[in-house]
C-alpha cells in the first residue's frame, strides 16, 4: 500500500530538486517502511551533505524507519562566523 511522505528541504538542499517548492515541499510516497537515508537515496540527496533530520517535529537519525503519513524535514550543517 502506498503511504505518502511529505518532504521539506532547508537552505543548500533545495539545489538537489530542480522546481522544489519551499513553501509546499515535497510529496513522496512509499510502499512499505524505508529508512530516511534510504528516501534520500532515492530522491537523490547526498546523505553527506544532511546534518540534521526531524520527523514530525522531533530529532530522528538517518536510520530512522519511516512508515508513511509523516513529515520529513532536513537541514545541511548550519554554518556562521
Amino acid at each position: 500500500m502506498q503511504m505518502p511522505l511529505k518532504i521539506l528541504l532547508s537552505s543548500t538542499l533545495r539545489k538537489y530538486l530542480p522546481g522544489y517548492d519551499p513553501v509546499k515541499g515535497i510529496s513522496f510516497s512509499v510502499d512499505g517502511e524505508i529508512t530516511v537515508e534510504e528516501l534520500c537515496e532515492r530522491i537523490n540527496i547526498p546523505c553527506a551533505k544532511i546534518k540534521i533530520v526531524m520527523v514530525n517535529g522531533k530529532s530522528k537519525s538517518m536510520e530512522h524507519v519511516l512508515k508513511g503519513n509523516e513529515r520529513v524535514g532536513l537541514f545541511p550543517p548550519i554554518g556562521g562566523g
